[in-house]
């Protein structure tokens, strides 16, 4: 058994994991998109790192323009989460903006860039 953050994992299937919440004792299970072990990150912490607002970033990942993004489902809610990698693509990409291209061009110069 592990203790993430607020979530004790229970059980690991090699496609998702069941889940207890420790405050109301329920069970949720949790499809991980990604089973590499890598610190990932919310979008609130990664709005607050790089500047980029959480709805603007939401917006990037709607259009396809994030399309790396891992997304895990809890329940019925969808959360993205961020690597690095992911991070520094955003600030990339806000970086350009910044610079006056439009979000395609930024988004092709942040590729670029890798």
């Amino acid at each position: 058994m592990r203790i993430l953050s607020h979530l004790v994992i229970l059980s690991h299937n090699g496609e998702g994991e069941r889940i207890r919440s420790p405050s109301n004792n329920t069970y949720k299970e949790v499809r991980i998109m990604n089973q590499q072990s890598q610190k990932t990150y919310s979008i609130s912490q990664v709005s607050e790192r790089t500047g980029v607002t959480e709805n603007r970033i939401r917006d990037w990942h709607e259009k396809g323009f994030l399309p790396e993004i891992q997304q895990i489902s809890v329940g019925s809610r969808l959360h993205r989460r961020f690597t690095e990698k992911d991070i520094q693509m955003i600030t990339t990409i806000n970086e350009y903006q910044i610079q006056g291209f439009v979000l395609k061009v930024a988004v092709e110069k942040a590729k670029e860039r890798r």
